[in-house]
């Protein structure tokens, strides 16, 4: 935990695959910089918290904190093969979610249900994705300030309520949980909280792993350094989930009323 790298290799994967990415609560800023909490370079005096607790069960405990607490919000800030990508989502167990991204530039929004989804792109993201032989400054001005609605199905198809979904997720976050060789640090602190640092190295490099001291301990922040996809991950709002309300119907569109194709699954425009 976690494999964050892959969480925003995803992200390009699936706005290649289906157009579309999520919306978290009207922040579409793009911007590809998650704000970054520095550790102090300090320790507490104070009796070590969790100090029965080896490396391996500390984040077993943390991780099964953040699946019992039902929500939260993850904000993911990497590259991959030099592409800038940003992901920001808040969501649910029951696939209620709201996410904005942006890949290289171009920034796409979800407003997931639980039963279906819409999707919002800016221009350059539509023009990126439209079908072959489509025009994609045709497709750019059709859906420009609206929302695409997806029913259950396609957006399952399109493979985008992988960002809405905290049990899957996390079930991929924690898939290299086994491998390599995990160290247990001294307490610290992180803007200010108490953390616990743990650091996860693999053949892929090294993430340092930061765990809250309270009652429940969670991951609050991953951060990456070696391999290909170096990245950072924030982990917030446990137990918060977002407030989700489908968008007014005179801005959303049915891609079947665009000609879009939607063999393979999702749509494209």
């Amino acid at each position: 935990m976690p494999a964050s790298s892959r969480i925003l290799v995803a992200i390009c994967a699936a706005a290649a695959a289906a157009a579309a990415l999520s919306a978290c609560g009207g922040d579409d800023r793009g911007d590809s910089s998650a704000p970054l909490l520095a550790p102090a370079a300090t320790t507490s005096s104070k009796a070590e918290p969790y100090a029965d607790l080896s490396a391996r069960e500390l984040l077993d405990r943390a991780e099964t904190g953040m699946r019992d607490s039902g929500a939260m919000t993850v904000d993911l800030t990497g590259t991959d093969e030099g592409a800038a990508m940003h992901v920001k989502a808040a969501l649910t167990t029951e696939g209620r979610c709201a996410v904005a991204a942006s890949v290289d530039g171009d920034t796409f929004q979800i407003i997931g249900t639980g039963a279906g989804a819409y999707v919002k792109g800016d221009a350059g993201f539509w023009r990126d994705n439209a079908s072959d032989g489509a025009d994609g400054d045709t497709a750019a001005d059709r859906l420009a300030g609206k929302w695409a609605r997806l029913s259950e199905q396609e957006f399952t198809d399109s493979g985008l309520d992988y960002f809405c979904v905290l049990d899957e997720l996390l079930d991929d976050m924690t898939s290299d949980d086994d491998k390599g060789t995990l160290t247990k640090n001294l307490p610290t602190t992180l803007d200010g909280k108490p953390v616990i640092p743990l650091v996860h190295t693999t053949s892929d490099g090294t993430t340092t792993i930061y765990v809250s001291t309270g009652d429940t301990p969670y991951v609050v922040k991953s951060e990456s350094t070696g391999g290909d996809s170096p990245d950072v991950g924030l982990y917030s709002d446990f137990g918060k989930p977002p407030h989700i309300a489908a968008p007014p119907p005179s801005l959303t569109v049915d891609p079947g009323d665009l000609g879009g194709d939607q063999d393979g699954g999702g749509f494209r425009v």
